[in-house]
């Protein structure tokens, strides 16, 4: 027989142009990736389900011209909302950058908000478990 399992997206490789919304003056959608990310562009990915052991970190695939802050939003079940902020440093190529994380638990919707200023092209995202890589 079969059986299957309920994947975890929360902690799966999320391409950034599988996100559920995306709004804002300035990007371009790839085939893979979203890139010439700018000025006020928000991607949303809804219903990431972190648990109670939660998520401590996140990689970052992406490449930025300049020193890029972008703002973490999460709004859980219950419409209680946090902010956490990710400075991805300038690189020429795509490449991966690691940041730790206040934990984040339970269901939430995950939206990666690019202030003006911003310029990034983002290929893809992964929370991590505390002590994982």
């Amino acid at each position: 027989g079969f059986s299957f399992a309920k994947q975890s997206r929360a902690f799966a490789q999320n391409l950034a142009v599988e996100c559920d919304h995306i709004s804002g003056d300035s990007y371009v959608i790839k085939q893979d990736r979203i890139e010439n990310i700018g000025n006020n562009v928000s991607l949303i990915f809804n219903d990431l389900d972190f648990g109670s052991q939660g998520a401590a970190g996140i990689v970052i695939y992406g490449r930025a011209p300049i020193d890029n802050t972008i703002h973490l939003h999460l709004t859980n079940n219950d419409g209680q909302s946090s902010k956490q902020i990710i400075e991805f440093k300038q690189s020429d190529e795509y490449c991966t950058q690691e940041f730790v994380l206040d934990k984040i638990t339970g269901c939430n919707k995950v939206s990666f908000v690019f202030l003006p200023g911003s310029n990034f092209d983002f290929g893809w995202f992964r929370f991590t478990k505390e002590g994982e890589k």
